[in-house]
């Protein structure tokens, strides 16, 4: 097993019908307050601490950083309390489930998403994918802000888990917007788009990943993809 495969998960691998999203602007509501100035801001492939800078300017990134594990336990709690919700309306996306188990032969699989790391394992959990992934292997929008950094993290703590390195294209970034294809390239690895998100082929295509999908309905084109 010489690959590492790190999903993006929303857009890529699941949607929840805008419920996460919902909890997540709840929450910041919740811990900045009703009054603080927001501004509106993409969530699609950031990280949710760097949605919360974003979305407070106001607030130093200190200050932000000082008060991640508030939004964090306020976003876990709304999105917990939503459990039902996302298990009923949450969907994953075609081919998903199948290409996740044939992969996990051959590679080693973990998240590397945006979401901060509990409310990763809630949406997985929810859609029935979580026994696919190994979450202790992932990085998460609780490590760093900079999407980017989230790929050492994650390499580092893979090779702790597995005893062995992975390094520049024995990396593979699948996800679903021009961030993903960026961190990966940062990185050295090997970046796979999927136009199961906000941007279309073509968008994707022009960002130059070393491959592009439409979906991954299609289990030997999106094996050849990301094995290379």
């Amino acid at each position: 097993m010489d690959r590492l495969i790190l999903w993006d998960v929303d857009g890529t691998l699941l949607t929840t019908d805008g419920i996460a999203a919902k909890a997540m602007h709840a929450a910041m509501r919740q811990v900045v307050g009703p009054s603080a100035p927001m501004e509106r801001t993409a969530y699609a492939g950031k990280t949710d601490w760097l949605i919360i800078r974003e979305s407070f300017p106001s607030l130093s990134g200190d200050g932000v950083a000082e008060r991640l594990h508030e939004f964090m336990d306020a976003y876990c709690a709304g999105l917990e309390l939503q459990r039902a919700a996302l298990v009923a309306r949450s969907q994953v996306f075609p081919g998903v489930a199948v290409l996740l188990d044939a992969l996990g032969a051959t590679a080693r699989q973990a998240p590397l998403t945006g979401n901060i790391a509990a409310a990763a394992r809630m949406k997985l959990e929810c859609t029935g994918l979580l026994y696919l992934l190994d979450l202790e292997a992932g990085a998460y929008g609780d490590d760093h802000y900079d999407r980017a950094a989230l790929v050492p993290i994650a390499a580092g703590r893979a090779a702790r888990r597995y005893g062995r390195s992975f390094v520049g294209p024995q990396i593979v970034i699948v996800g679903d917007t021009p961030n993903d294809i960026a961190c990966g390239k940062a990185n050295g690895a090997r970046t796979v788009a999927v136009a199961t998100g906000p941007y279309s082929l073509a968008e994707l295509a022009a960002y130059g990943p070393d491959a592009a999908l439409p979906d991954l309905s299609d289990t030997d084109a999106a094996l050849a993809a990301i094995m290379g």
